[in-house]
C-alpha cells in the first residue's frame, strides 16, 4: 500500500498569541518575584507551592498544545509534545467543517481557554461533550466517532477535509 501522509500546521491566531506571552509574563515575573521574596520560614511550603503551579501551568500547555494535524493511510494523528492523538479512519462517523459559532457557548469542564490554544474538555448543547485542540477558531473540524468527538484546529481546513474524503474513497 503505497503511504501518502498529508500534513496540516496549527498556526495560533493573535488573540491566543497576546493571551499566551501576556500570561507567560505574568507567570515569569510572579516567579521571579515569589522566588526572590523573603518568605517566612513557616510559609516556604507556599513558596515552593507557587512556583510548581506556576511551572506546570507552562509545561502542561505547551505539552497539550496542537502542532500538527496529519492525515496518515489509515488514521489521523494530531501531534503534541505529550504525546498524539491517533484516530483509525474506520472509527469517523462524522467529520465535517464547523464555525467557531457553533462551539461559541460551549462549557470547558476541563482545560485552557487560551493559553496555548483552547484545549480540554469542553460541553455544549449543539455537539455535546467534546475534546478540543486548536490554536486558531476560525478553521475548525469536527470529528465524531463512536466513543469521543473532537474539535480541532488547523490551517486550510478545507483542503484537510477533501483529503480525507479522497482518502476514505481509497479505503472503501
Amino acid at each position: 500500500m503505497k503511504t501518502n501522509n498529508t500534513s496540516f500546521p496549527c498556526p495560533w491566531s493573535l488573540a491566543v498569541t497576546i493571551l499566551t506571552v501576556m500570561i507567560v509574563i505574568i507567570l515569569v515575573a510572579s516567579t521571579y518575584f515569589v522566588w526572590t521574596d523573603d518568605f517566612p520560614s513557616s510559609m516556604l511550603w507556599l513558596k515552593h507551592t507557587l512556583i510548581i503551579v506556576f511551572i506546570a501551568t507552562v509545561i502542561g500547555g505547551l505539552g497539550f498544545m496542537p502542532i500538527r494535524l496529519t492525515l496518515r493511510n489509515d488514521k489521523i494523528t494530531l501531534q503534541r509534545l505529550f504525546g498524539p492523538i491517533n484516530i483509525p479512519l474506520n472509527d469517523i462517523i462524522e467529520l465535517k467543517a464547523i464555525s467557531n459559532e457553533e462551539i461559541v457557548n460551549s462549557i470547558r469542564t476541563f482545560g485552557s481557554g487560551g493559553l496555548f490554544g483552547y484545549l480540554g474538555k469542553f460541553w455544549n448543547k449543539k455537539i455535546g461533550k467534546y475534546n478540543m485542540y486548536a490554536t486558531n477558531l476560525n478553521e475548525l473540524i469536527l470529528i465524531r466517532t463512536n466513543r469521543r468527538t473532537y474539535v480541532f484546529g488547523c490551517k486550510n481546513r478545507d483542503e484537510f477535509i477533501e483529503s480525507f474524503k479522497l482518502k476514505n474513497d481509497e479505503n472503501k
